[in-house]
C-alpha cells in the first residue's frame, strides 16, 4: 500500500497483466472507488480493462495474500478491512527498507550518478504533469536502490512495493510538492555522502507519503463507517 511505485523493475508479460489488474484495483481501493465490504464486480473490471477473467482471477489471488481483499466462498470476493495503522505500518516498514538502500548509496553513487539525481529532482520540481512526475519520481527511487541494494534488499522493496498503487501522484493531488521538497533533502544528504542522513530523510519521506495516504483516504470518505 504504498504511493511510491515498484523502483526494482521486472516481470514476464503474462505477470505484467495480472500486475495491471491488480494495480487497478488497488487504485480504486485507495482512491476510495473500493470501499471496505465492498464486492469486487470481477466482471466489470475485466470490460474496463479489456481482458479476460483469468487475469482478474489471478489479480485478486494476489491482493488477497497482501489481505486487501478478501474471498468469501459463493458470494465473491470483498474488499477487506483496512485501518489508518495498517497503512502507517505499511509505509513505515517500507521507509525502513529503502532507508537501508538510501544509507548505503551515499558510498556507492557516483558522482555522475549523482549529479543525474539532482537533474531528476529539478525536473520533477518544474513538470507538473503526473504521468511525468511519477516516471521521475520512479526513476529517482530506482537510482537509489540500485546503487544501495543488495539482491536480498532489492527482492523485498519489490514485494513490499506491489502493494502499493500505481498512480499516486495522479491520485493524491499535492503530493508533487511535497515529494520534491523531500527527494531534495535526500539527494542533499546523498551530495554529501551522508548516509546516515540520507537514511533518516528516506523513511521520513516514505512516511510523510503513509500519512498523506491516510488523510486522502479519509476525506474520499474511505473510512466513513469504520471506527479507527
Amino acid at each position: 500500500m504504498t504511493m511510491v511505485p515498484s523502483a526494482v523493475g521486472g516481470g514476464s508479460i503474462r505477470t505484467n497483466l495480472k500486475d495491471v489488474v491488480a494495480d487497478h484495483i488497488r487504485n480504486l481501493i485507495f482512491s476510495g472507488q473500493l470501499r471496505p465490504g465492498q464486492k469486487v464486480d470481477q466482471d466489470e473490471i475485466a470490460e474496463v480493462l479489456g481482458v479476460s477473467k483469468l487475469p482478474v482471477r489471478e489479480a485478486l489471488i494476489l491482493l488477497e495474500n497482501e489481505a486487501l481483499v478478501r474471498g468469501v466462498p459463493r458470494r465473491g470476493v470483498f474488499v477487506a478491512p483496512l485501518t489508518p495503522d495498517d497503512v502507517r505500518d505499511h509505509y513505515e516498514i517500507y521507509g525502513m527498507v529503502e532507508g537501508i538502500a538510501a544509507r548505503r548509496a551515499a558510498q556507492n553513487l557516483s558522482d555522475a550518478e549523482l549529479e543525474k539525481l539532482a537533474d531528476i529532482t529539478s525536473q520533477m520540481h518544474k513538470d507538473d504533469l503526473p504521468e511525468r512526475q511519477e516516471k521521475l519520481n520512479y526513476e529517482f527511487h530506482r537510482a537509489i536502490n540500485i546503487a544501495g541494494g543488495t539482491p536480498k534488499l532489492l527482492t523485498v522493496l519489490h514485494l513490499l512495493s506491489k502493494t502499493m498503487p500505481a498512480r499516486f501522484f495522479e491520485i493524491a493531488g499535492g503530493w508533487s510538492e511535497i515529494a520534491g521538497d523531500q527527494h531534495r533533502q535526500i539527494e542533499a544528504a546523498l551530495r554529501v555522502r551522508d548516509g546516515a542522513a540520507a537514511e533518516k530523510a528516506m523513511a521520513q519521506h516514505i512516511l510523510s507519503g503513509g500519512e498523506y495516504a491516510v488523510e486522502m483516504l479519509r476525506e474520499s470518505g474511505f473510512w466513513d463507517n469504520e471506527t479507527e
